[in-house]
């Protein structure tokens, strides 16, 4: 469900919350939706220029220029129904796995290529 979205000179922002499908049919067939946890999630892409070694010659002060975006992401996680539990190291792998989905799925979206550090194979390498 899109809570909210906007574009400007700074960037592109979209929130949004998901929603399954009992929870829409528990709504829509009259009962209290008051228990159907709404959890926010989001991201901002930013445009970047980079001065580097490499790239397009910006003809007006001599640098070289990489452009790019850089992608922030935030999420709520509900962990678990009990105000003082902890939580526990499976939670954190859903977390993390659910993470770096929402971020290859965007980078996708987007034809990126540079993906980062999300597969569980490389110990934390960047590709």
């Amino acid at each position: 469900m899109l809570q909210e979205s906007c574009t400007d000179k700074s960037g592109s922002l979209v929130v949004y919350s998901t929603v399954d499908v009992d929870s829409v049919q528990l709504a829509m067939s009259g009962e209290d939706p008051s228990c159907i946890p709404l959890l926010p999630l989001g991201f901002f892409i930013t445009p970047m220029e980079l001065m580097n070694d490499g790239g397009c010659k910006d003809e007006a002060n001599g640098h070289n220029i990489t452009t790019g975006s850089l992608l922030t992401v935030g999420l709520q996680v509900l962990a678990s129904t009990i105000p003082s539990a902890k939580i526990n190291l499976s939670s954190i792998a859903a977390i993390n796995n659910h993470l770096c989905t929402t971020v290859q799925q965007i980078s996708s979206a987007l034809s990126s290529n540079c993906i980062g550090y999300c597969n569980e194979g490389d110990n934390g390498k960047e590709k």
